[in-house]
């Protein structure tokens, strides 16, 4: 026998319109295990579920796909903004060598492709010491915020190369992530340390690179 017949009736309304266990156990003071007993054995009372689910997942996806949109809105805001600060900053940058340089290294060397992050693979450890000063210098990236990969042959030793490329490039081995060991083997002097990486995990600041790489080469063709 139900005592509580009035609230159970309100139940009872309240659940055929739909509402949660949880939601009627708010308006009704009755507590929701009680309203569990009282429904869920009702095949009618499970459609309800089925649908409130349904609903829900529905909604979910909807707040999921407006708050994606808003922070593409943000992310397109702050690109902008780093597009504009990168054209202000070109103009008293230019005429520097070590800018110019770590620019043209990125155009022929780097990853320009992809939206980030900043990626630039050579062979040649003068190439990654001048683009480390240049990143550290113009774009404000702290030297513990590089890391660092080497692609390896089979003969190498990932402990002497890696030694090798952080007294030259100066960045810890701390800092050094992992090593790619390709098929095949090298008689090449010049791969006799592996091709490095050295990487910058932000989209903001390859939108900037990427915007200096277009300034500067439209000028050179001019």
């Amino acid at each position: 026998m139900i005592r509580k017949k009035a609230q159970y009736e309100q139940a009872l309304q309240l659940r055929k319109r739909g509402f949660t266990y949880d939601e009627i156990a708010k308006i009704t003071d009755v507590s929701k295990s009680t309203i569990f007993q009282w429904f869920s054995s009702e095949a009618w009372s499970q459609s309800i579920k089925k649908k409130n689910a349904l609903r829900a997942s529905q909604e979910n996806s909807k707040r999921i796909s407006l708050l994606n949109k808003a922070r593409g809105n943000q992310h397109k805001k702050m690109y902008a903004e780093a597009e504009r600060s990168a054209e202000t900053e070109y103009k008293h940058y230019k005429k520097d060598a070590l800018f110019i340089a770590g620019l043209m290294i990125y155009a022929s060397n780097g990853d320009v492709t992809q939206a980030n992050p900043i990626r630039l693979t050579s062979r040649k450890m003068e190439n990654h010491r001048i683009f480390v000063r240049f990143v550290t210098e113009y774009m404000g990236v702290p030297r513990e915020n590089i890391r660092f990969w080497l692609i390896l042959y089979p003969e190498m030793s990932p402990e002497k190369c890696s030694r090798h490329w952080s007294k030259i490039i100066g960045i810890p081995l701390s800092q050094f992530h992992k090593y790619q060991v390709i098929q095949g083997k090298t008689t090449k002097k010049t791969l006799h340390f592996g091709v490095g990486n050295t990487i910058i995990g932000s989209t903001i600041l390859k939108h900037k690179l990427m915007k200096w790489i277009e300034l500067i080469l439209k000028e050179l063709q001019k």
